[in-house]
């Protein structure tokens, strides 16, 4: 088994279900352990920009981390908007990017770029993978981060030559993500206001538009009938 291979067996144990990407000289290694997964399918967009927005509204539709994939330069750097966006918007996502070998190489540094230091500021983490067998614990890590609160993006850089490197190992088991509980002086504060409010109006913006939040905030405004207004990204929260 090579390195991609144990790669896709651990997004398969993540409950992976499409991969948004562009193929590329530095991940077909990837890209040819994916052509064998029975569960995980690829969609082939025209820009890497697309497949960052389209991983990033899949996280925050499902609460699942949506996954990305492009080569490394500028297939990499075209990946740093979406990067953003689901960063800011509290989307989760993990961002997958090839990169030259980085162990022995004879090629010069045409479209080699720093990836790593590029996404650390748009990312809650960036990783480059220099061993195949830790895989696992980069990966089960990069869905912890990119789906716990607050979710946002997380990057992994896979260098052409650990792509290919035999390993052996297996997935770490998946464990669900738990919420932090609300301190409780925080929230009597907050119904105190609500109760002393003559006129209350709810302003739901991004930080409402997770899975479980938007059930709750629902039952709440059906129960209260308190009137409400959202912001861009925190529309469709409520019906």
């Amino acid at each position: 088994m090579n390195a991609s291979e144990l790669f896709i067996q651990c997004l398969e144990n993540e409950g992976v279900e499409y991969i948004f990407g562009v193929p590329g000289e530095e991940n077909l290694d990837f890209l040819d352990a994916l052509s064998r997964s029975q569960s995980i399918k690829l969609i082939l967009t025209r820009h890497e920009q697309t497949a960052g927005f389209m991983a990033a509204t899949y996280g925050r539709l499902t609460g699942k981390a949506g996954v990305c994939l492009s080569t490394l330069g500028p297939g990499a750097t075209n990946l740093v908007t979406a990067a953003a966006y689901g960063q800011l918007g509290a989307m989760p996502m993990v961002l997958i990017t090839g990169q030259k070998p980085i162990k022995t190489s004879k090629q010069g540094r045409f479209q080699i770029i720093d990836v790593v230091d590029m996404m650390t500021p748009l990312t809650k983490q960036t990783r480059q993978i220099i061993s195949g067998s830790a895989i696992p614990a980069l990966v089960r890590e990069s869905f912890r981060l990119a789906e716990e609160e607050r979710p946002g993006a997380v990057h992994l850089e896979l260098p052409e030559d650990i792509a290919r490197e035999e390993v052996s190992g297996s997935p770490l088991p998946r464990h669900d993500v738990r919420r932090p509980i609300l301190e409780g002086k925080a929230l009597q504060q907050a119904l105190d206001l609500l109760q002393e409010a003559r006129r209350p109006v709810l302003l739901i913006g991004a930080g409402a538009n997770r899975k479980m939040t938007a059930k709750m905030l629902r039952a709440f405004v059906d129960r209260q009938g308190i009137p409400f207004v959202t912001t861009q990204m925190g529309k469709g929260v409520i019906d």
